[in-house]
């Protein structure tokens, strides 16, 4: 699929499918599963798949919610395949409708893309992501109380900033991702209205792709990702915040042939803490087939393994987004598939005891995933992603709505 991709969107496929070779695997289902994960709310998902004015290629990668009636969803565009600059994609919910908002301007031959946004609050909001081209590194944009995007400059290291965790009760602010030679762990924290660059712990790795952050409490963080060593295959990364420094954290559950992380999520001022984190796990020389999703709990000293009922022949689940409104209702989104260029969008819910598959409409075609959710209330939640055109010339984003 990658002649049909804009260059900086086959990075970030890329990225997946090195997942998929070192440890993390790769793709997706054929079928959407059926029945919805709380048979008593009855609820369904919605799909719309916008346009946006000037440009051809869109993908949203993030999303987030204030509240049920304002939301944000961050991704890329591009105004054809050969585009080498131009700002990133933002498109905002307000009321009952999405639309873009400009984002910051991008800087001469600069191509940026955002991969993550959260919020303090309705006029303070983050978001990260990278630069490519003739100034590249960490991109970070702040959306303030004159309602404009501008971008922030972040201390030294640079790479490619991937995700952005907001905690209101207490001010602060985690923003997470990799260094530019993909060897080490990068993380920052917002404090006093001031970036800082924190250590995360000491990593030994050929190859680090950091994808999720969040937070119950303002001592009890978490990130993840994947990390593949010199010699072997790629394993699930998690690291835990304790107030004082990064340590590393044991996934349970992994099958031999490795595994990867893509998302977490933790329930703001959650006692005891619980978390999410979702990815996907493969059988020792299986390749680019994924067995099983990888689901883990968090309960502020360890992982358990959850059992996902999706994963077998025929059907490859990857997990790549978690959220939560409540203990019993969370929602899980990424794709399925058989084949590198073929995909179909993946919902999974949590009642409280189980996870189960949902039907979540797949508009496009070929590789069409889910990569960001965000659940203002048990009964109402936003994903975004992409998938390519019918026409083969691209990609465009997709937006589902989960709602009774």
């Amino acid at each position: 699929m990658f002649d049909r991709m804009h260059t900086a969107s086959r990075f970030r496929v890329l990225a997946l499918i090195v997942a998929a070779v070192l440890g993390g695997g790769l793709l997706p289902s054929a079928r959407a599963a059926a029945g919805p994960a709380r048979p008593e709310a009855v609820p369904t998902w919605s799909v719309r798949t916008p346009n946006v004015p000037g440009a051809s290629i869109t993908s949203l990668v993030g999303v987030t919610c204030v509240s049920a009636g304002d939301c944000w969803a961050v991704g890329d565009r591009f105004k054809s395949s050969s585009s080498n600059s131009g700002p990133a994609l933002i498109e905002h919910y307000v009321g009952d409708d999405w639309a873009p908002v400009p984002a910051a301007p991008a800087l001469r031959g600069t191509l940026d893309e955002l991969s993550a946004i959260s919020c303090l609050s309705a006029t303070n909001c983050w978001a990260v992501g990278m630069r490519s081209g003739s100034h590249p590194g960490n991109l970070l944009e702040h959306y303030g109380a004159r309602s404009d995007w501008t971008v922030v400059d972040t201390p030294a290291p640079q790479g490619e900033l991937s995700a952005v965790t907001c905690e209101s009760a207490n001010d602060q602010c985690w923003a997470v991702g990799s260094s530019s030679d993909f060897r080490s762990v990068m993380t920052f924290r917002l404090v006093g209205g001031t970036w800082h660059y924190v250590r995360a712990a000491p990593l030994s790795a050929a190859f680090v792709e950091v994808n999720g952050v969040a937070c119950a409490t303002e001592d009890d963080c978490l990130l993840v990702g994947f990390a593949t060593p010199r010699h072997g295959v790629g394993q699930a990364l998690a690291e835990r915040w304790n107030g004082r420094a990064w340590s590393r954290v044991t996934v349970t559950g992994e099958l031999l042939g490795g595994g990867s992380l893509a998302g977490v999520y933790c329930r703001p001022g959650s006692s005891p803490t619980t978390c999410w984190a979702v990815g996907q796990t493969v059988t020792k020389g299986s390749g680019l087939i994924p067995i099983r999703p990888l689901v883990e709990r968090w309960n502020g000293n360890s992982f358990t393994f959850v059992h996902s009922q999706l994963g077998g022949p025929d059907n490859y689940p990857e997990l790549k987004a978690v959220a939560c409104a409540v203990p019993n209702a969370c929602q899980a989104v990424g794709s399925r598939g058989s084949g590198e260029d073929e995909a179909l969008v993946l919902a999974e819910g949590w009642n409280g005891s189980s996870w189960s598959g949902e039907t979540s409409p797949s508009p496009l075609y070929g590789f069409q995933t889910l990569t960001g959710v965000a659940c203002p209330s048990a009964n109402d939640c936003w994903a975004v992603g992409e998938g390519l055109n019918h026409t083969g010339s691209g990609s465009r984003m997709i937006i589902e709505h989960f709602s009774s």
